[in-house]
């Protein structure tokens, strides 16, 4: 499997890529030792010689499931990508988010989807899904100009788990947000890739 910084390196120029919040963590006290990165990893680099932004979730922490930290990060990313005209790629391959970090008592963490919709359509976006894709990376396709779906990799607003503990009905990840769902029904994506 490749992890978060293999994509961001297979798309980018070699020693172009500028990481902004390596050495970002959790927020909750009890995950810092375990969230280098806090899920995301997002900066700047080059492709063909040419300035790009580019994030990626990284599944090797809490399973990329975002937080309020990655959250202001990716917004803080956009936000220079939108102020330098970068184009903005993302790699999505993240469980959703982490309740206890998104949630408290000043107010509910809107997402990066929320942001990314914002944008006025002033820079272009593209989201690759390379793996299992709930909540903000399912959002931020949805803001893209162009979406590349990997075969095998599922994509959807919240998991077949999730799912079947509101509704009772058991469904696959396949079924839920398969590149077959996605290219034959609801248009989400613009390319099926095998690899």
């Amino acid at each position: 499997d490749r992890t978060a910084r293999d994509w961001i390196d297979g798309l980018l120029d070699p020693g172009s890529f500028n990481e902004m919040g390596t050495f970002v963590r959790a927020a909750r006290l009890e995950d810092r030792a375990t969230t280098p990165g806090d899920s995301m990893i997002g900066g700047h680099g080059r492709i063909a010689g040419r300035p790009v932004t580019v994030t990626a979730n990284d599944v090797t922490v809490k399973g990329g499931a975002g937080s309020r930290r990655s959250e202001k990060r990716e917004r803080r990313l956009f936000e220079q990508a939108v102020k330098f005209g970068n184009p903005y790629v993302t790699f999505g391959q993240a469980g959703g988010a982490r309740i206890q970090e998104i949630i408290g008592s000043e107010l509910i963490s809107g997402g990066a989807g929320i942001f990314m919709a914002q944008r006025g359509r002033s820079i272009p976006m593209a989201t690759a899904i390379v793996g299992r894709s709930y909540g903000d990376s399912s959002f931020a396709a949805a803001c893209s100009d162009f979406v590349v779906q990997l075969r095998g990799a599922a994509m959807a607003v919240t998991s077949p788990r999730v799912i079947e503990i509101a509704t009772g009905e058991a469904i696959s990840e396949e079924e839920l947000g398969g590149v077959d769902v996605h290219s034959e029904k609801t248009g989400q994506i613009d390319l099926a890739v095998d690899s």
